[in-house]
């Protein structure tokens, strides 16, 4: 199959074949655009920023529209909160991390979620290491 084999002959829309038909055609668009052409003409020229403020509404609206969908995502996303109370809060991580072989001090940091201090760190290190 060769590249001219689809080729379409397009010497029909010469439109020096048959001027009087393509004046024709061009007569009949020229006729057909007329009312829009002159309500163009009718319409008072709008700047960009009158144009920016013709669509203020319908931006607003689709802002408000996409900022309630974010928040009924964000309240439904929410992890539930799980009460316990304070004695079983602290008992059962403290005995995993302990299972787990970590000293006592280190389960309690693990616990708290906060770092030790310095002379913290380096007593638990040099109690470890005797």
């Amino acid at each position: 199959m060769s590249i001219h084999d689809d080729f379409r002959d397009l010497a029909p829309l010469d439109p020096e074949l048959d001027a009087q038909r393509w004046e024709r055609m061009v007569a009949g668009i020229t006729l057909a655009a007329a009312p829009e052409l002159a309500r163009r003409a009718r319409a008072p020229d709008l700047g960009l920023l009158q144009v920016l403020a013709a669509q203020l509404r319908p931006t607003l609206s689709a802002a408000a529209l996409l900022a309630a969908a974010a928040a009924a995502v964000l309240t439904l996303a929410q992890p539930q909160q799980q009460v316990t109370s304070p004695a079983s809060a602290g008992a059962a991580p403290t005995q995993v991390a302990s299972a787990l072989g970590y000293s006592e001090p280190v389960a309690a940091w693990l616990v708290s979620g906060q770092a030790p201090s310095t002379d913290e760190l380096l007593a638990t290190a040099e109690g470890g290491a005797q």
